[in-house]
């Protein structure tokens, strides 16, 4: 604060008291990681441990089957069959889209 000779006091500087986590603040943000590449492969990754899991427990549920009749009902081997091979075929479909799709963007050159 600068005091004049006639007492009347002036300042240049203001500080602001910030209440809401969105307003500005003088203190620097850090910058947020955009890590759009890590989580794209994180989620592939999920998904192929999905279609894994499923053919896993198709497997099992068929040697279950086979080994054990009594202990498993056939409808449940049939449902995780099933839903085994549409998931399979499902990402098949994926992968070969993103083939034709590389493919595609490889032959603009």
């Amino acid at each position: 604060m600068i005091q004049e000779s006639n007492g009347i006091t002036k300042s240049n500087i203001f500080v602001m008291k910030t209440t809401h986590p969105l307003h500005y603040s003088d203190k620097p943000q850090k910058e947020q990681d955009d890590d759009v590449a890590g989580s794209f492969m994180d989620a592939l990754k999920n998904a192929l441990g999905k279609v894994n899991n499923l053919q896993v427990d198709a497997e099992d549920l068929t040697q279950q089957m086979i080994y054990e009749p009594e202990s498993v009902d056939i409808h449940t081997v049939m449902i995780a069959q099933q839903k085994a091979e549409i998931a399979l075929s499902l990402t098949k479909a994926i992968r070969d889209e993103a083939i034709r799709a590389y493919r595609e963007l490889i032959n603009l050159r």
